[in-house]
Parts: structure tokens; C-alpha cells; sequence
């Protein structure tokens, strides 16, 4: 765990396969982190919301307008901004941030929130990070991305590394 300011950072780490696959581990996740008045914004690179649809659709999970409420990012429309504006307007001072895709997808946009929090002085205190590893892309690489995390998110939901 690190510490910016009073802001306490936990980063963890997933893998999937497909993005049925991400679906079927993310949504027990996010109602969870619903659950504990946790506001979940996802930045995804290719991923579809009607996977979340189909899923929820078919489970009897709770919280499922809110899944389908939470601000999914479209990384060709929205920009640092609108992600800037989503801290700002945090109610809980808790926030999970879902990010999914490629390994410098993920680098990239790790990068633009830890500056977006460095210089805006957000004043979120509890800030989660999950970064969703398509399996494709970094499969010879697994065991080093792992070494970077304390955490890693399955279908069990948290686990120490």
C-alpha cells in the first residue's frame, strides 16, 4: 500500500481471458464494493457494457441498476477531464477504479490518475486500483506483473499475493 498524502493507494491486479470472462469476475466485485458505499468508475479499452448486460440479465445478484449505473469510460470519447470531474464529485471519500485492456493501456492510465490525484489534490482517502491484465497480451509476462502487486482480484474476490 502506498501513501499519497492523506490518500491511502491500494493497487491490485487481475487477469482474464475473454471479456465474458472479465464480466463474470467483475460484477460480484463491484456489488460488493456497492455494497460498502464504494463509488466504481471502470476504464476499459475495448470491453463492451452489454457483457455486463447479458450477465446481469441472467443472475440474481443485487445492485443491479446501480452495476449498470456505474461510469463506464469509453477511451475514445471521454477524456482526463471527465475522469477528473468523477473524483471530484466522490460522496463516500471511497473509490475503486477498474482498469482493463492491454499492459500499456494500463500503464498509460495508471499514470494519468496518479497525476490527476498528485496535482488536484482530490480529496478521496481510500482509492483502489484494479488492473484487469488481458491474458492474450502479457502471458509470458504474468509473473513479473504479479511481483508489482500486493493483491490480486479472482472470482473469490481479494486475495494476498
Amino acid at each position: 500500500m502506498e501513501y499519497v498524502e492523506q490518500q491511502s493507494i491500494k493497487k491490485m491486479c487481475n487477469f482474464y481471458v475473454s471479456d465474458l470472462h472479465l464480466s463474470v469476475m467483475l460484477i460480484p466485485y463491484i456489488s460488493k464494493q456497492i455494497d460498502k458505499d464504494v463509488e466504481v468508475t471502470t476504464i476499459f479499452e475495448e470491453i463492451d457494457k452489454k457483457n455486463f448486460e447479458t450477465i446481469l440479465e441472467k443472475t440474481n445478484i443485487k445492485n443491479k441498476d446501480k452495476i449498470l449505473n456505474i461510469k463506464m469510460f469509453d477511451n475514445k470519447k471521454d477524456t482526463y477531464d471527465d475522469i477528473k470531474k468523477i473524483f471530484e464529485n466522490t460522496v463516500n471519500n471511497k473509490h475503486t477504479i477498474i482498469i482493463a485492456g492491454n499492459k500499456d493501456f494500463i500503464l498509460n492510465n495508471n499514470k494519468m490518475i496518479m497525476s490527476l490525484l498528485d496535482r488536484n489534490k482530490i480529496n478521496i482517502q481510500e482509492i483502489k486500483i484494479v488492473d484487469c491484465y488481458n491474458l492474450e497480451n502479457v502471458e509470458s509476462d504474468v509473473k513479473n506483473i504479479v511481483k508489482e502487486y500486493n493483491n490480486i482480484l479472482n472470482t473469490n474476490g481479494e486475495k494476498d499475493i
